[in-house]
């Protein structure tokens, strides 16, 4: 079993670069994880950015990949079904489980059709990089209810 997470552009914040760290670090106990990125579009106009780093992103993407959107529209679960949630796709999935962060403006419709599944972590709207950092802890819980390791009260 592999995670992926995979955003767009390089956290700028070097608060949240380090809290983001410190998790997936964490997180590598349990799982073989990595964090990929594309790089964030430079075009003035939100859909067409929107566009180019949908296409960046479905070029790092597999056939048998298990696709995860991270949009505030998305199912939410509290950390105990988040838990449950995440080891039945990790069981039942052949390839890879893959995170998916958007840039500033979201997510391509591209993107949104290749998606297996929608994860809300908040009905607000956050930035990508805190997104980044609640996912990375997220998932490094769900890892130690699972795993019945003294972390999650």
């Amino acid at each position: 079993m592999k995670i992926i997470i995979l955003s767009v552009g390089k956290a700028k914040d070097d608060h949240a670069a380090m809290m983001a760290d410190r998790y997936f670090k964490r997180l590598r106990a349990f799982v073989s994880v990595t964090m990929e990125t594309v790089p964030e579009s430079k075009d003035s106009l939100p859909l067409r950015k929107m566009e180019k780093e949908g296409g960046a992103l479905l070029k790092t993407l597999r056939e048998r990949d298990f696709v995860v959107t991270l949009e505030e529209r998305g199912e939410r679960f509290d950390s105990q079904a988040f838990s449950g949630w995440l080891q039945a796709i990790l069981e039942g999935t052949p390839g890879r489980v893959v995170m998916v962060i958007g840039g500033a403006f979201g997510l391509s419709e591209e993107i949104r059709r290749r998606s297996d599944f929608t994860l809300s972590l908040s009905p607000m709207t956050m930035p990508h990089e805190l997104c980044l950092v609640v996912l990375l802890e997220q998932v490094y819980r769900a890892f130690t209810i699972m795993r019945g390791v003294e972390y999650h009260h």
